[in-house]
C-alpha cells in the first residue's frame, strides 16, 4: 500500500472513528439510566443500547468498505477532481433537517403521518428507490407499519397519532 492511498484511507476513517467514539460514549451513558421499577425487556436503556448495536453494526460495514476499496492509482493523480468526487455536507444538512422537522412534527401529527413523510424523505435523499414514487411510497407504508407494530404490539409503547387515524 502506497503512503498516498494510506493518506486517503486514513483520511476516510476520520468520520466513521469519530462516530465509534460517540456511539461507545453513548451506550456506556445509556447502560448507566437505572429504571425506577422492573419493567422488564423494554426499559428505559432499550431504544439507546438497540439503537447502539445498529450503529456498531453499520459502523462495521463502513469500515469494511474503506478498507477494502481499490487505492488510488498514480494514473488518476492528474485527473480533475469533479464535483461529484468532492465531499458535500448538503445531504448531511438535509437529513438533520428531515430529522428535526419530523421531531417537531410527530407530537402534531402523529407517528403515522410524521413517520412515513420522514421514512419517504430519507429514500429521497439516499436515492436508496429511484425506480418510481409508487415504490417510495410502498416502501415508506410498510417501514412505517413495522415499526408500528413493533412499537404499539410488541414494545406496548403508545404513539401520538393524529385524530381519527388510528386507535
Amino acid at each position: 500500500m502506497s503512503s498516498s492511498s494510506f493518506a486517503v484511507k486514513k483520511g476516510n476513517l476520520i468520520l466513521p472513528l469519530f462516530l465509534l467514539i460517540i456511539t461507545t460514549v453513548y451506550l456506556a451513558t445509556a447502560l448507566q439510566i437505572t429504571p425506577q421499577f422492573d419493567e422488564g425487556l423494554v426499559g428505559p436503556s432499550f431504544v439507546p443500547v438497540l439503537a447502539s448495536i445498529l450503529m456498531y453494526v453499520a459502523l462495521g460495514f463502513v469500515f469494511r468498505d474503506i478498507l477494502r476499496a481499490p487505492a488510488p492509482t498514480d494514473d488518476s493523480a492528474g485527473d480533475e477532481v469533479t464535483d461529484e468526487d468532492k465531499p458535500s455536507l448538503a445531504a448531511a444538512i438535509k437529513i438533520v433537517l428531515a430529522t428535526a422537522i419530523y421531531i417537531a412534527a410527530f407530537k402534531t401529527l402523529g407517528y403515522p403521518l410524521s413517520t412515513f413523510l420522514y421514512v419517504y424523505a430519507l429514500l429521497f435523499f439516499f436515492r436508496l428507490e429511484n425506480t418510481g414514487q409508487i415504490r417510495r411510497i410502498a416502501y415508506s407504508a410498510i417501514i412505517t407499519a413495522v415499526f408500528y407494530v413493533l412499537f404499539v404490539v410488541i414494545f406496548q409503547v403508545r404513539l401520538p397519532m393524529l385524530e381519527g387515524l388510528l386507535p
